[in-house]
């Protein structure tokens, strides 16, 4: 049995108690759920999987501090696309050339 898979089941029971009438139920392990979407009800999918590194440990939310988080869109911002080089460039020329395009 893989790991968390005990879990998942607990977890999910949960889920299920807590929604009630709106849980759909389980396809493709996915858990599905009806949610009231500003009057409208949709349908909201939960995936469950057990990380093999916990997130946090101890402390209010697990050590999160999910009120400070960065903003996902300024992590990582050092990202430069590749450049075409010039070997590259004649590479492309020659095949459509030969492709006659």
């Amino acid at each position: 049995m893989a790991k968390g898979a005990n879990a998942k089941i607990v977890v999910e029971n949960k889920i299920r108690e807590a929604f009630g009438a709106d849980f759909v139920g389980t396809v493709d392990k996915k858990i599905y759920v009806w949610a009231d979407d500003g009057g409208e009800k949709v349908q909201i999918c939960i995936s469950m999987t057990c990380p093999k590194v916990p997130v946090g440990v101890g402390g209010e939310n697990g050590g999160i501090d999910f009120e400070n988080m960065p903003d996902v869109a300024t992590v990582g911002t050092d990202f430069k696309p590749a450049e075409i080089t010039s070997e590259e460039t004649e590479n492309i020329k020659k095949l459509l050339a030969e492709l006659g395009l």
